[in-house]
C-alpha cells in the first residue's frame, strides 16, 4: 500500500485558493470549513471545527484528503506534522500575492458578487501572519509549489523530495524571494 497524501491549498485571504482549487485534481476527499458552512448553516466557528475535526479524523485512518486553509495559525502546521508522523506524504500549493491591498480588493470584490465577508483588519493581519508561517510550512512538506498571483499566477518557488528551486521576477526578486522564504 502506497503512503497517504494529503495535499494542502493554502494561501492568504483573497489570495486565489478556491480558483486554483477548482483547476487542479484533490487527493481523496476535499474539506473546505467554508463549503461545511454553507452546507450545514454552521457558524463560521463550528464549520471550523467541524473541517478541524474532519481532517484529524482522516489523518487517524490514514485516508488521501485534501483541504485548503489561510494557514495563518499553527493549528493546521500542526496537524501538517501530525500527517507526516502517521507516514503520510505532505503536499502543497501555496498561493500568494505581493501586496495585502491585492487580497482586500479581491475579497471586497467577492462580496460584491455575494460571496462571504473578511474584515479589513483580518485580512491584513491573516495575511502577514501566513507569510511569516511559510518557511515552516515549506519545511514541513515533501513537496511545495509556491505561486504568485498579484495579477495572473507565476510559480516563485518549487520544492520536491530531492530539491528546491526558486524563480525570480520583477516582482520577486531572489533577495526578496530567500527573505520570504527563509532559505
Amino acid at each position: 500500500m502506497s503512503e497517504p497524501i494529503v495535499l494542502v491549498i493554502a494561501g492568504p485571504n483573497g489570495s486565489g485558493k478556491s480558483t486554483i482549487t477548482r483547476l487542479i485534481p484533490c487527493h481523496g476527499v476535499y474539506i473546505n470549513a467554508d463549503d461545511l458552512k454553507m452546507e450545514y448553516n454552521l457558524t463560521d466557528l463550528e464549520a471550523a471545527e467541524k473541517a478541524e475535526a474532519l481532517r484529524n479524523k482522516l489523518v487517524e485512518i490514514k485516508a488521501n484528503f485534501t483541504f485548503e486553509t489561510v494557514l495563518s495559525t499553527e493549528r493546521n502546521l500542526l496537524l501538517l506534522h501530525k500527517a507526516k508522523e502517521n507516514d503520510y506524504k505532505v503536499e502543497c500549493i501555496y498561493v500568494l500575492t505581493c501586496n495585502a491591498d491585492i487580497n482586500l480588493a479581491r475579497v471586497r470584490g467577492r462580496v460584491s458578487e455575494g460571496g462571504h465577508n473578511i474584515p479589513e483588519n483580518k485580512i491584513r493581519n491573516r495575511y502577514f501572519k501566513a507569510l511569516e508561517l511559510l518557511p515552516q510550512i515549506i519545511n514541513v512538506c515533501d513537496r511545495i509549489l509556491i505561486y504568485d498571483n498579484s495579477v495572473m499566477p507565476f510559480l516563485v518557488f518549487k520544492k520536491t523530495e530531492i530539491d528546491y528551486e526558486y524563480f525570480p521576477s520583477k516582482i520577486w526578486p531572489i533577495d526578496k524571494l530567500k527573505e520570504l522564504l527563509k532559505r
